[in-house]
């Protein structure tokens, strides 16, 4: 299996209910008007480089929703709250950067729910953790 199919196979799987998940691209582009094309070359101009997300980003982020008791309904009502989700995807014996690590540590810290997932139901885990 390929990251690829694997990001596509959590986010078939996790982006509905509560749960919202998008693919997140980071590093570097380029964009600019098609001067010539062809299987191995592009040719742009002019020609920008467009920055995407930061290194060691998740290659997943999103939310989930929670609910907790209210402070504010005298003691029987529920609010939601929206809990940040970040997976980074990894197949065979891939390992994570120092960078994504940090990115996933820091994410908890701050009360998200972030970790590595290698299938469909490790993302699972990782979305509905406490």
């Amino acid at each position: 299996m390929s990251e690829s199919k694997l990001y596509t196979d959590i986010l078939t799987a996790h982006s509905r209910g509560p749960t919202r998940l998008a693919r997140l691209n980071a590093g570097m582009a380029y964009q600019g008007k098609v001067i010539e094309r062809s299987p191995h070359r592009l040719i742009l101009a002019p020609w920008y480089p467009v920055r995407l997300a930061p290194e060691g980003w998740s290659d997943l982020i999103g939310w989930t929703s929670i609910e907790q008791p209210s402070p504010f309904s005298g003691g029987g009502g529920y609010q939601k709250f929206a809990v940040f989700v970040g997976i980074e995807g990894k197949i065979g014996r891939a390992r994570t950067t120092p960078e994504q690590d940090a990115f996933l540590e820091t994410v908890r810290r701050m009360g998200g729910r972030a970790g590595v997932a290698r299938s469909v139901e490790e993302a699972a885990i990782i979305i509905n953790s406490p």
